[in-house]
């Protein structure tokens, strides 16, 4: 009864319908097939025999992204990629997404050992090391660097500065954090000019120290550098003209020139200042640090400075 009532159910459809049924069958076998297969993203080579997957940012229309439109379909290529590879040899996969496609990284959890690296502005780049031996990617950004400018002037005065908040003592050098690309030299008159308006030169370095646990939990490398300044001098007496330092707004509450005198006294009062009572040591005994501007050997890259104790 069942082949009789099915025979009399395509035997009812018109040519086109049986047509169209047909075409619908063929279509949907076509999809599965399609599916069944799972090609890889685009990616590119980088360094230390990794590839990398560049997410392109969202289109501003009202057109389909593909893969980057569906976090199962992404996660899918993503994990066709890795597979891929793996076969090459690749030693880690980087993914990079930007903020208009951060809806793919929810399909991405499943992947083991896929997690996050780091996010630079709108862009947050994940990782994966494919080796079956110990992860030999590097944590991300584990210092910070700071500066400090020490300059003394022809009337044997410090030039200090004191901050708005966190005053631990009542007078510091003025200073502050370098700047991504940014040589020690560039920071530290950078960070003097700012917090008080003289404009100064880099002479040389007296010390650093390392600190750990820090801003973010990351670790701080500050570098204290002495300073020299051209004073002009007054045709009429004969004297130095030292410019006044002016305090940079809502940053700093006070700067000026600290009576050399007064300044020891602050670092050596109380508890003191162990730090600064060791570069005012180095710089009395000029046990300072010599700079040279070093050609680097690999192409394209700028030259670098290097320090070294002098003579």
């Amino acid at each position: 009864m069942s082949n009789s009532a099915s025979s009399s159910l395509v035997i009812s459809k018109s040519p086109n319908q049986l047509a169209a049924s047909i075409s619908r069958d063929v279509s949907s076998c076509r999809q599965e097939e399609e599916q069944s297969v799972v090609s890889i993203l685009p990616f590119e080579e980088a360094s230390h025999k990794s590839i990398k997957i560049i997410v392109p940012e969202k289109k501003k229309n009202n057109g389909k992204d593909s893969a980057y439109d569906s976090p199962e379909i992404f996660r899918r290529r993503v994990e066709a990629t890795i597979l891929t590879c793996r076969k090459l040899g690749k030693t880690s996969l980087w993914i990079e997404v930007p903020m208009s496609h951060a809806s793919v990284i929810e399909g991405l959890v499943s992947i083991p050992g896929l997690k996050f690296h780091h996010a630079e502005g709108n862009i947050a780049k994940l990782c994966l090391w494919m080796k079956d031996t110990e992860c030999k990617i590097p944590s991300y950004g584990t210092h910070q660097v700071g500066v400090g400018g020490l300059l003394i002037n022809s009337r044997n005065e410090v030039l200090c500065v004191r901050e708005l908040e966190k005053n631990y003592f009542r007078w510091k050098i003025p200073g502050g954090l370098a700047e991504l690309g940014e040589d020690l030299s560039e920071a530290v008159e950078r960070e003097v000019l700012e917090e008080t308006g003289i404009s100064a030169k880099f002479k040389s370095m007296l010390t650093f120290r390392h600190t750990h646990g820090l801003q973010f939990n990351r670790s701080d490398m500050f570098f204290v550098c002495e300073l020299e300044m051209k004073e002009a001098v007054d045709e009429r007496t004969g004297e130095k003209i030292i410019p006044e330092p002016v305090p940079e707004e809502g940053e700093i509450s006070a700067a000026a020139w600290v009576p050399l005198k007064e300044y020891m006294e602050v670092i050596t009062e109380g508890t003191g200042h162990p730090y600064m009572q060791k570069v005012m040591k180095f710089l009395e005994e000029k046990r300072n640090i010599e700079r040279t501007m070093l050609r680097s050997i690999v192409p394209g890259r700028k030259s670098s400075a290097i320090y070294y104790a002098s003579e």
